[in-house]
């Protein structure tokens, strides 16, 4: 080891030693200063943070239940820490506890999170609560993590534990660890009284309790219900404990007239009026008359539940936490009280903590002992520390000289990879806008092109990515080989695509330049045994004098797509139209993601009527958007185009099951309700799923729902479909075939495929329903009978229609001879009597 290792090694070691010697001693100065700053600064925190997260809190009691600030205690640095806010709800169970309680508060909470409160997570404390949170999870809380805390049932904790996005802590109540302590205490004690309520806690303690007997037979057990008597009897009762027993005060805070009792009032209530001694089964922080009370630590088992829910937020899976039954144990005890009984601290369990303990020299000051050491130990080690840091530096200087000289040579390298593509050796991205911003000066004459590759994405998945990383280089090299000795840029814009500028020219789609590049392209490329002839779509932006060198970058961009829809390996030249194109589609992507967000679309429902009896059979489903202008036939294929008609089905799913669950609440006579469903739908793996979880959740049998979809969908027989088919007859759903007759000649496939109902398209209506054709029509209907199916007429807009398809049989019209589309609650009155 060299000297200055040595020298460097000491300094370290001295300065860390310094160090952690100081932080120790303030911490244990603080520590001794105050027992309050751990709380100020949790407030001051929770002051000045950005929260990430905000989770939810909901207590099964009010704010003033003793619990309540243990909890608050040990959730808060768990969250803040970890940068997650929270609110509180409370269910005060033990004041409103009916089914319209319950129903009132589902209300509120309902209401809150309908209107702007959204969280991430959802902590759960106590029994009722995490009852209320099983019942709502799929409607309140759906996707949403919930962790629960402080449950004394402990089969609702392992049910609530085997449910998908649910886990968290039971809390072990200590009642026999307790009555083991007292009768450690207090040997010669045989007689037990155990003091609970009816609340889930108390009814925990009292079970625990009541079967103590089996364990220790040579005791007698009693228990004392406050719920079953008023506070004088309740007095009366704990004046009639014998001296001689040993009274267990467990969760006993609400009486027979739910008023429920602060701690301090329920502990002077008992210890006024209970000659024997008394233990507890909580923890009260200060002297209450209680011998000794021993419970679970709140605070310990709440810090935990935060930090399991920050895993959560933090990508952690719920499912994969298993219920914590091991709950942090606490043990409190009087001394005046233990000394009154002659009862030794040392039988108490280590850690314990004794209240009105004999203050001494060194209770008293003993913490600043270690404080005065490690301040002193702390100088010392600055001291060596200093010193080491002066033959450090000494050293330090003489390499900083040394490696000047290597830095220089080394920054010019940096700045080469920093502005150059490693792979292909030609400038990047980055430093390719910032060329333009310099060089491309607005008013001067130039061309901008972009190149893409067409198809790479094949020569990549056939012949793997080294070949294409070949093929790539291939091609830049024949670009650079091109543009040598020009005074042109040339960068890699993105994987397979390139940026050219070329100064001083306005070069157009069939300028010699433009189609030399893609000449380039063209020349086969040998990878191993293969050849490969592919190609590029250029697209190209000139200069107008106007427009900045970073539009002009997107307009080639643009124009580049253009080529690319318009068959590939051709150039384009960029228009206004194209820009307007884009500009269109993009407000139109705008609008559809607002209305996606915000609840912009409603339903209006075309009624389909018997064409025998003009009763209504049924309603077709069809979404609209409330911004203007936006007609199915602008928004649909847009959403079709960006992946998002699969959200738009299943929220046009969700409005029609409420509607139809409205029409019922209100008395309306029902009839089955058919919805579109998209070709690209197919992909929604979870769709069935949905719709039966809408079903289940507005109680609406599957009969009134039923599915329309393109013949086109059928035919493709894809086992993907099949199966999707098969999944809506299992839950009953019944199958439309929409526009029947558009685009298949043949008819024999209607002998196999799973639908009951065919819909006969309106452009088969206004072509055949005509003199001399109309037997086309009959035939079909005739056909869709024979093979037990029923047919819908759509697009049937005049009586003489109406009058010649009931003439041949057909089941049911739909169309404006009968009624547009209309709002639900016209729908759901209609009636075609007087047609």
């Amino acid at each position: 080891m060299t000297k200055y290792t040595l020298v460097q090694k000491l300094r370290v070691v001295f300065i860390v030693l310094s160090v952690l010697s100081l932080i120790a001693s303030l911490l244990l100065l603080r520590q001794f200063v105050t027992k309050n700053s751990e709380e100020y600064t949790v407030d001051q925190v929770r002051k000045v943070f950005n929260p990430k997260h905000r989770v939810l809190l909901l207590s099964s009691y009010n704010p003033f239940y003793y619990t309540y600030v243990h909890h608050i205690d040990g959730l808060q640095p768990g969250l803040y820490d970890n940068q997650v806010d929270y609110d509180v709800m409370f269910m005060d169970a033990k004041s409103f506890n009916s089914a319209d309680d319950i129903r009132a508060f589902h209300d509120y909470i309902k209401y809150r999170l309908d209107n702007g409160n959204k969280y991430d997570g959802i902590l759960v404390a106590d029994d009722d609560a995490l009852e209320f949170s099983i019942r709502y999870q799929h409607e309140l809380f759906d996707g949403i993590p919930i962790v629960f805390f402080g449950i004394n049932n402990y089969s609702l904790a392992v049910k609530a534990s085997s449910i998908a996005g649910m886990s968290g802590f039971y809390e072990n109540d200590y009642t026999l660890e307790l009555v083991e302590l007292a009768r450690k205490l207090m040997p010669g004690r045989k007689i037990f009284y155990g003091l609970h309520d009816n609340s889930a806690a108390g009814n925990a303690d009292r079970i625990v309790f009541n079967g103590l007997g089996d364990k220790f037979e040579d005791c007698e057990f009693n228990t004392i219900n406050i719920c079953d008597m008023n506070e004088e009897e309740f007095k009366q009762k704990l004046r009639s404990i014998p001296e001689n027993a040993i009274c267990i005060y467990m969760t006993c805070f609400t009486n027979n007239d739910g008023y429920t009792y602060s701690i301090e009032e329920m502990s002077s209530i008992v210890t006024d009026n209970v000659k024997a001694p008394v233990f507890r089964n909580h923890i009260a922080d200060y002297s209450d008359g209680c011998i000794a009370g021993m419970a679970i630590s709140f605070e310990e088992q709440c810090y935990d539940a935060a930090l399991l829910m920050c895993d959560v937020l933090d990508g952690a899976d719920i499912n994969d936490h298993e219920l914590d039954v091991e709950t942090p144990q606490l043990v409190e005890a009087d001394y005046n009280i233990l000394d009154k009984y002659g009862i030794s601290m040392n039988l108490l369990p280590t850690g314990s903590y004794i209240h009105n303990r004999p203050s001494n020299l060194l209770s008293m000051y003993g913490d600043l002992f270690p404080f005065a050491g490690l301040m002193l130990l702390s100088l010392i080690f600055i001291t060596l520390a200093v010193t080491a840091v002066a033959v450090h530096e000494k050293q330090v200087n003489t390499e900083l000289l040394e490696s000047k000289e290597r830095i220089e040579k080394s920054r010019e390298n940096l700045k080469y990879q920093a502005d150059h593509d490693e792979l292909l050796d030609i400038y990047n991205r980055r430093y390719a806008l910032e060329y333009l911003k310099t060089y491309a000066v607005t008013d001067m004459k130039y061309t901008v092109m972009m190149l893409d590759i067409d198809n790479f994405k094949d020569i990549n998945e056939v012949y793997g990515h080294s070949s294409a990383d070949f093929y790539l280089q291939t091609i830049t090299y024949r670009i650079k080989d091109y543009v040598r000795d020009k005074d042109w840029m040339l960068a890699r814009y993105g994987g397979d695509e390139f940026i050219l500028w070329i100064p001083d020219k306005e070069l157009g789609e069939d300028s010699s330049i433009t189609q030399d590049l893609l000449g380039l392209f063209r020349e086969p490329i040998k990878l191993d045994k293969d050849t490969i002839v592919s190609s590029c779509s250029i697209g190209i932006s000139v200069s107008d004098g106007l427009t900045r060198p970073e539009i002009h970058i997107i307009n080639a961009e643009i124009a580049m797509y253009e080529a690319k829809n318009k068959g590939r390996n051709r150039a384009i030249l960029h228009s206004e139209e194209m820009k307007k194109r884009v500009t269109e589609e993009n407000e139109i992507k705008a609008k559809l993601v607002n209305a996606m967000d915000n609840d912009g679309f409603y339903m209006l429902y075309q009624p389909q009527i018997d064409a025998k009896t003009k009763e209504i059979t049924g309603y077709e489903a069809l979404v609209r958007m409330y911004e203007k202008g936006m007609y199915p036939g602008v928004f649909i294929p847009v959403a079709e185009n960006n992946g998002w008609i699969n959200r738009i089905g299943r929220i046009v799913t969700e409005l029609v099951i409420k509607q139809i669950a409205k029409w019922r609440d209100e008395g309306h006579t029902l009839h089955p309700v058919s919805i579109n469903f998209s070709r690209n739908q197919i992909y929604d793996a979870g769709y069935v799923s949905f719709l039966k979880g809408l079903l289940d959740q507005y109680e609406v049998p599957s009969k009134y729902i039923e599915i329309e979809v393109t013949e086109g969908l059928f035919l493709e027989r894809t086992q993907q479909a099949e199966a999707l088919f098969e999944q809506f007859i299992n839950l009953g759903i019944r199958l439309h075939m929409d526009d029947f007759g558009t685009g298949y000649s043949s008819l024999g496939y209607l002998t196999y495929i799973p639908v009951e109902i065919v819909k006969l398209d309106k452009s088969l209506v206004d072509a055949y329903l005509v003199e001399g054709k109309d037997s086309f029509i009959r035939d079909v209907i005739q056909l869709v009978h024979d093979l037990n199916k029923v047919i819908i007429i759509e697009g049937v807009e005049e009586k003489w229609q109406y009058e010649r398809l009931k003439e041949f049989d057909a089941d049911i019209i739909q169309g404006y001879y009968f009624s547009k589309p209309i709002e639900a609650e016209e729908a759901i009155v209609f009636s075609a009597s007087d047609k």
